[in-house]
């Protein structure tokens, strides 16, 4: 495989190269261009950059075109920017190392070595959408995306920053998508409920392609090691992004943690980031909001309150939600949670995040 060279050549070396055909010196280069010999020296040393004026000047006295003159100059002045790119590259790589890096790897996102330092900086800062990291903490801190702003104070936010960045590299095309529908949203509840009783993977591939008719965006990228959410809503462009990482793998955690998303969508403003699990006041209430969509209060007092599975099919099939769903439920009210699991269906992401999209 190329590899890119560590080397420069600099446009002194081609001025050289033609003095020595031609058999004049420094001096003589110097009357001839009307510059001072300095200049002339500066110049074969790569010190002084060669100006287009005299590129031009340098055709006159060599009949070499100014433009390869000129496109030696930019060819070196790129391999020094470049050389010293690496070098600051390298130099944040301890900083780097508190992102999430061995799981960019495994996803796909970092194709760089271990080994390979600057590489994998430059990959982990495109992927950030940013110039070098402290620009990255700056635009988390005083930057003008308010949802970040209020991620700030966190100790998890590199993890979190690239879990959240990942679902935004698969949609920079927002604004083709329809402008959120409110209206469309609360319409398609039912349906969404409905899908809960299919093959967990292709009913929310459904789910989300239903979802973006109504401007809904819903990325599912999987979990990050330790930063244990199961998901995230947050608005870009006017459109809700919903994020679903499968954190437990299974069907009831994958359809509620949707629908507590969506009850942040429909109950809840658009300037802060909303992570499923957090203690305040918005996450109570999109965790009733998905309680009572998925089992409306008038059905609580149909839950059993032992181990029952005939009970829970039977109250899964009236509501017309998957079992799992309502076994949940029960698991949580009860505290029981030690049978019923085969009623749950697992869920694994079929692709990498990379390819996901």
């Amino acid at each position: 495989m190329a590899t890119t060279p560590n080397y420069t050549i600099a446009t002194g070396d081609f001025i050289a190269e033609w003095m020595d055909d031609e058999g004049i010196n420094a001096a003589e280069l110097a009357r001839r261009l009307g510059v001072t010999r300095k200049h002339v020296s500066e110049l074969l040393s790569g010190k002084a950059p060669l100006s287009h004026p005299l590129a031009l000047a340098l055709e006159r006295v060599t009949q070499v075109p100014a433009r390869i003159w000129n496109q030696y100059e930019s060819g070196y002045r790129n391999d020094l920017a470049r050389i010293r790119e690496e070098e600051e590259l390298e130099a944040q790589y301890e900083k780097a190392k508190e992102f999430p890096l061995t799981y960019l790897r495994r996803q796909g996102f970092i194709t760089a070595s271990a080994k390979d330092h600057s590489e994998t900086v430059r990959q982990l800062l495109t992927l950030l959408g940013v110039a070098n990291l402290d620009a990255f903490k700056a635009t988390w801190e005083k930057g003008s995306v308010a949802y970040r702003r209020s991620a700030v104070g966190r100790e998890d936010v590199p993890a979190l920053a690239v879990w959240l960045a990942l679902a935004e590299r698969h949609h920079d095309g927002l604004n083709e998508l329809p402008n959120f529908s409110r209206s469309g949203l609360e319409a398609l509840i039912p349906r969404l409920r409905a899908l809960t009783c299919g093959e967990p993977m292709a009913a929310i591939g459904e789910a989300i392609t239903e979802l973006r008719e109504t401007g809904v965006v819903v990325c599912l990228i999987p979990a990050i090691p330790g930063l244990g959410i199961h998901g995230a809503t947050r608005w870009l462009n006017g459109r809700p992004i919903i994020q679903l990482s499968l954190l437990w793998k299974s069907d009831d955690q994958l359809w509620f943690t949707l629908f507590h998303e969506l009850g942040h969508v429909l109950l809840h403003g658009d300037k802060k980031l909303y992570i499923h699990g957090e203690q305040n006041e918005a996450e109570r209430e999109a965790n009733s909001y998905a309680s009572n969509i998925l089992i409306p209060p008038e059905f609580a007092s149909r839950l059993p309150r032992r181990r029952n599975i005939p009970a829970v099919k039977t109250l899964a099939k009236e509501l017309g939600i998957a079992p799992s769903i309502v076994l949940a439920r029960v698991h949580r009210e009860t505290r029981d949670y030690g049978w019923g699991h085969s009623l749950k269906q697992k869920v694994e992401f079929p692709w990498r995040a990379a390819q996901a999209g």
